[in-house]
């Protein structure tokens, strides 16, 4: 590590000062600002770790679950076709419960139950779609 010589410790510490000077100009003249950045870091940090993570946790069970109302609503309008009836609800209780799993039930008996019920639908769902596919 460098050592600083007096003359270069002395210069430093006039432009922390002069910086220093130039904030609380800024301050004074805009005083909506927060008082140090500490503070406006701690507003915004949380906002934007909470909303980027909400946004994607409720946004992706928002779509799962208009895609499983979907899937019943077509089922339930028109019950004969000549193709599988079950595939896209089968294809949506899977992306459900996994989503439930993996960002909703994080710890506890309530994550191993839900991962368990997760993996147990991947695998019907996968011999469903082999069997049909027979």
């Amino acid at each position: 590590m460098k050592q600083l010589t007096d003359t270069e410790k002395q210069q430093l510490d006039a432009k922390i000062k002069e910086e220093q000077k130039r904030q609380q100009a800024l301050r004074e003249s805009n005083p909506d600002l927060p008082e140090s950045f500490e503070a406006a870091s701690a507003k915004t940090g949380i906002v934007r770790k909470f909303a980027l993570k909400r946004l994607w946790k409720y946004g992706f069970l928002g779509i799962i679950l208009c895609l499983l109302a979907f899937s019943v609503i077509n089922l339930l309008r028109s019950r004969n076709f000549g193709y599988d009836q079950y595939g896209a609800l089968v294809i949506g209780l899977i992306l459900l419960f996994n989503h439930i799993a993996y960002y909703f039930a994080t710890k506890g008996w309530k994550s191993i139950v839900m991962k368990t019920v997760a993996w147990v639908w991947i695998a019907f769902g996968l011999v469903y779609i082999l069997w049909l596919f027979r």
